[in-house]
C-alpha cells in the first residue's frame, strides 16, 4: 500500500472514532492496514506464533488505542487462533476464517460469565446435543450471561464468536466446549441472540461491550470444536481447549511496553522544551535539569529496554515445546504482572506534564487507563498472582531457576520464597490453602512474590541479550527500592 492510501486509512479511522461509530470493519482495517500495509497477518501466523504475529502487539499504534488493540487481540488471538486448527477437516470452518482474515466478519470470544471469572470451568452456559445432531444453546439465568465482549448491529459487519458452554449429551454433563457462535449478521443480531451495551470505559476510545444472552438458540453440528465424548480429564480438557488466553497474556502485555516508551518521549520532548526563569535576563533554564523531573524519564527508559528483553525471553520460553502448558501459562502470568506493575510509571509520566498531561491528546492519562483494563484482560493480575504462587507453594510445578542464584535480585526471590514457605509450614502446610490462616499470611505475599520472580527473569534476559551494565544496574535498583 502506498502512502496516500495509508493516511486515506487513517483519516477514515480518525473520523470514525471522532464520531463516536462503533465501525467496527473500518477500525479493523485501518488497523491492519496501517500495521502492516503489505500483507497482513496469515492463518499460519496466527497458528504457529510466528515473529510477525508478536510484533504486531509492539506497534506504537496499537499501544496508543487500546480499543484498536482489544479489536485485534480477540480477532487475532482468541477468536482465529481457536478455530484455526479446526478448518482442515471443516469446509464450514475453513471458509469462515478466510472471512475473517479479510475482515469480512468479526470474530468474538465469549468465555467468561457475569458470575463466573476466573472459576469459568464452572460457567453455566448450556449447549444440548439434540437428536438431529445440532445444540440448543441456552443462557439459563442472568448470572450466565456472557460478558463484556463487544457485540451489537452498529458496525454493519457480521460477528461470529468462539463462545464456551456445558455440553449436555443425554442428559449428561460432558464437561466445557467451545462452540462457533453466529451473533449477528446484515445489521441484526441472530434470533434468540440478546445483547444490552455497557457504557464506554472512561479514558478510552467508544467499543461496544456487552451482555450477551441466548435463548434456545439452535447450532449446526459443525459448530462444536470437538468431540461429544466425556473427557478423562476435565481439567485438562478445559485447559487445552483454552490455550490461546496464555498466549494473550504475553502479547496484550507487549503492548505496555510499547506504552511506557511511548510516554518516557513525551515526557523527555515536554521536559527539554518547558523552562523556568526570567524572561527579561533571559536565563532561562530547561526543567529537564531536576532531578525530579529526569529521574522519571530515566526509569521509564530503563523499564523499557529492560522489559523488551525480557518480551522475548517469555516468548522464546513459551514456544518451547518440551515445555508444560502450565509452566507456559505461569511463564505468561509473571510477565504480565511485571509488564502491568512497570506501565503504572504513566501516572507519574502524566503527574510531571502539569495540566497538559491530563488531557488525552497527549495520550499518557489514556494509556495508563487503558492499561488498567489490560491488567484484568485474560484474566485479574492479583487473582493470577494468588493461584501462581499457590501453585508455586504446593510445588506442583517450576519456573526457570536463577541463572545467578547469588545476584541481588534473585536471593531477594529467594528470600521471598522462603518465608512464605516457611509460614505455610507453619500454618498446616499446602493442605491448608482455603483456611483462614492462608487467606490471612500467604495472599498478601503472592503478587510481591511473583514480581520479585519477574523482576529476577527481566534482569537475566537483558543481562544475556547484553543490555548496558549501567542499565542493569538502574533497573536492580528500581527493583530493589523503586528508586534510580
Amino acid at each position: 500500500m502506498s502512502g496516500p492510501q495509508t493516511k486515506n486509512w487513517a483519516w477514515k479511522f480518525i473520523l470514525r472514532l471522532a464520531t463516536r461509530q462503533f465501525i467496527m470493519k473500518e477500525l479493523g482495517q485501518c488497523a491492519v492496514h496501517l500495521i502492516n500495509p503489505k500483507s497482513g497477518i496469515t492463518a499460519e501466523d496466527i497458528l504457529y506464533l510466528t515473529p510477525k504475529f508478536w510484533s504486531l502487539h509492539m506497534d506504537p499504534f496499537v499501544a496508543r488505542d487500546s480499543t484498536c488493540l482489544t479489536i485485534l487481540v480477540i480477532h487475532y488471538n482468541l477468536c482465529l487462533g481457536t478455530i484455526i486448527p479446526f478448518a482442515r477437516k471443516s469446509p464450514e470452518i475453513a471458509k469462515l476464517v478466510q472471512k475473517m482474515l479479510k475482515f469480512d466478519v468479526n470474530g468474538q470470544f465469549m468465555l467468561t460469565e457475569l458470575d463466573h471469572g476466573l472459576d469459568a470451568r464452572n460457567l453455566e452456559t448450556t449447549a444440548t446435543l439434540q437428536p438431529d445432531g445440532s445444540f440448543e444453546l441456552h443462557t439459563p439465568h442472568p448470572g450466565a450471561a456472557k460478558s463484556m465482549p463487544p457485540n451489537t448491529t452498529a458496525s454493519g459487519i457480521p460477528r461470529t464468536a468462539v463462545l464456551y458452554a456445558r455440553l449436555i449429551v443425554d442428559q449428561e454433563d460432558r464437561g466445557i466446549r467451545p462452540f462457533v457462535v453466529p451473533l449477528s449478521e446484515a445489521g441484526r443480531l441472530k434470533p434468540g441472540v440478546t445483547s444490552k451495551i455497557l457504557p464506554v470505559r472512561p479514558g478510552t476510545k467508544p467499543l461496544d461491550h456487552c451482555i450477551t444472552t441466548f435463548d434456545r438458540v439452535i447450532l449446526p453440528p459443525w459448530c462444536l470444536l470437538g468431540s461429544t465424548e466425556k473427557p478423562h480429564d476435565e481439567r485438562a480438557s478445559f485447559m487445552r481447549s483454552i490455550w490461546r488466553v496464555p498466549i494473550g497474556s504475553i502479547s496484550l502485555s507487549m503492548a505496555g511496553i510499547t506504552g511506557i516508551k511511548i510516554g518516557t518521549h513525551l515526557l523527555a520532548a515536554y521536559s527539554l522544551r518547558r523552562t523556568v526563569g526570567s524572561t527579561k535576563s533571559g536565563d532561562l533554564t530547561p526543567i529537564m535539569s531536576f532531578s525530579t523531573q529526569y529521574r522519571p524519564i530515566v526509569n521509564g527508559h530503563v523499564q523499557a529496554t529492560v522489559l523488551e528483553a525480557y518480551a522475548r525471553w517469555a516468548i522464546k520460553q513459551f514456544m518451547n515445546p518440551k515445555a508444560h502448558l502450565l509452566v507456559r501459562s505461569a511463564i505468561g502470568v509473571v510477565f504480565k504482572t511485571t509488564v502491568i506493575q512497570a506501565s503504572k510509571i504513566l501516572t507519574e509520566f502524566s503527574e510531571r506534564c502539569g495540566w497538559q498531561g491530563l488531557f488525552s491528546y497527549n495520550q499518557m492519562s489514556n494509556m495508563f487507563l487503558s492499561f488498567q483494563g489490560n491488567a484484568i484482560a485474560e484474566g485479574d493480575t492479583l487473582v493470577l498472582c494468588i493461584r501462581l504462587a499457590s501453585e508455586l507453594l504446593g510445588e506442583k510445578y517450576g519456573l526457570p531457576e536463577a541463572l545467578n542464584p547469588s545476584s541481588l535480585l534473585a536471593r531477594r526471590e529467594m528470600r521471598a520464597m522462603t518465608e512464605a514457605k516457611t509460614k505455610l509450614s507453619e500454618i498446616g502446610g499446602y493442605k491448608a490453602h482455603r483456611g483462614a490462616d492462608y487467606n490471612r499470611h500467604i495472599l498478601p505475599r503472592s503478587r510481591p512474590l511473583i514480581e520479585s520472580i519477574g523482576h529476577r527473569m527481566a534482569y537475566e534476559a537483558a543481562k544475556e541479550e547484553g543490555v548496558s551494565p549501567n542499565i542493569l544496574t538502574l533497573y536492580e535498583s528500581l527493583s530493589l527500592d523503586g528508586h534510580v
